[in-house]
């Protein structure tokens, strides 16, 4: 998102866990301590004339309203964020306007089936979602939906308070199978043209809906499940890790055009489908080990880590810093692939992160 404005000329300001070493090497950088209570003293001290979140600071709208009393927000409110992250207000919704939606509850009143999950209501990602079983207990900080099998996806959408134009779609790479830890925690992306979506139709009178029904602004994300009819399961009302992709075939900033939706109300620029695929795959550490400086250098001599790649199109993103701790599940960094066709992607995806794997196997041993 930083790299997106950067592009246009904009000076910025990044706040977060982790102050990545190619975040530094285009913005001024500062990791907070205090995740995610110290953003507002940040904000206070910084020049920023407006801000703009993404991640998991959805999870927090008291604090979004406080942010947002000192500088401009260029986003989504938190009265917006309290309704598209209620499943129970998109339950609501669906069946108001007859799209699909995951059987959800807060409390159970019998046991549930094995084809149930309990996700938490503060999360990103796919974190902390498990599958049900007998000894979960209702608790207000999360919730019990029923599992849909088919393809998850996602779709980028851009909105001002009147109008709304869908950027692209994405197949989601979710799970163990792409090396993540956990069964439902995503490890990545791949674009997809819009044209080739069974039930899009369909899927553009979800967003409508939405967009109508919540007055969403600017970028944000709808994630659904592709099965007999697209079946919806969450809204990220901000920039999403899937926006990257369609920024690369475009080769067009897309915060220029959030920036615009969100301040001037207007859809800016050629946001017209493009051809090619790109895509997206995080790679997560196979054992517990720190980043040093041998990590970076063997990162260094592999890709081109300069400010204007990091600016361009970059394979690598978002590398540690030296004396990071990593432990075993978690993300090292993220890989990019630009190709003809998807399945071009992913095999130049699978190559890429076997080579990410075997540089750090390498330095680790020397």
């Amino acid at each position: 998102m930083a790299a997106s404005l950067c592009r246009i000329g904009i000076s910025v300001e990044v706040a977060d866990m982790f102050a990545d070493i190619d975040t530094q090497r285009i913005a001024h950088a500062l990791p907070l301590s205090n995740y995610p209570w110290s953003a507002y003293s940040w904000l206070m001290e910084s020049q920023a004339e407006a801000w703009c979140y993404t991640g998991g600071l959805e999870n927090y709208p008291r604090l979004i309203t406080r942010l947002s009393k000192l500088r401009p927000l260029l986003g989504n409110s938190a009265q917006v964020l309290q309704l598209v992250r209620d499943p129970i207000y998109l339950s609501r919704l669906a069946e108001k306007h007859g799209f699909q939606y995951p059987e959800t509850t807060r409390s159970p009143r019998q046991p549930l089936g094995k084809d149930w999950l309990i996700k938490p209501k503060r999360s990103a990602g796919g974190l902390q979602i498990e599958r049900y079983t007998d000894s979960h207990r209702s608790h207000q900080s999360r919730y019990f939906q029923r599992e849909i099998p088919g393809t998850v996806m996602s779709l980028a959408v851009l909105s001002t308070s009147t109008d709304f134009k869908i950027l692209g779609a994405s197949r989601l790479r979710v799970g163990l199978e792409y090396g993540a830890a956990c069964e439902f925690v995503f490890a990545g992306a791949t674009s997809v043209p819009i044209a080739d979506l069974p039930g899009f139709d369909e899927l553009q009178k979800m967003v409508e809906v939405i967009h109508t029904d919540t007055n969403l602004v600017g970028l944000w994300g709808m994630d659904f499940v592709l099965a007999d009819r697209p079946v919806l399961l969450e809204i990220n009302p901000r920039w999403t890790a899937t926006m990257p992709l369609y920024e690369r075939r475009m080769e067009r900033s897309l915060m220029a055009s959030h920036v615009d939706a969100c301040r001037d109300q207007c859809l800016s620029g050629d946001l017209t489908e493009w051809s090619g695929t790109s895509g997206l795959r995080i790679v997560y550490a196979s054992c517990s080990f720190e980043f040093s400086v041998e990590h970076l250098s063997y990162l260094s001599a592999e890709w081109n880590l300069s400010r204007d790649s990091i600016l361009g199109k970059p394979t690598l993103a978002d590398i540690p810093n030296v004396g990071t701790r990593i432990e075993k599940g978690h993300p090292i960094c993220s890989i990019y692939a630009d190709g003809a066709n998807e399945n071009e992607v992913e095999k130049l995806l699978e190559e890429r992160v076997a080579h990410v794997h075997m540089v750090f196997n390498q330095s680790n041993t020397n």
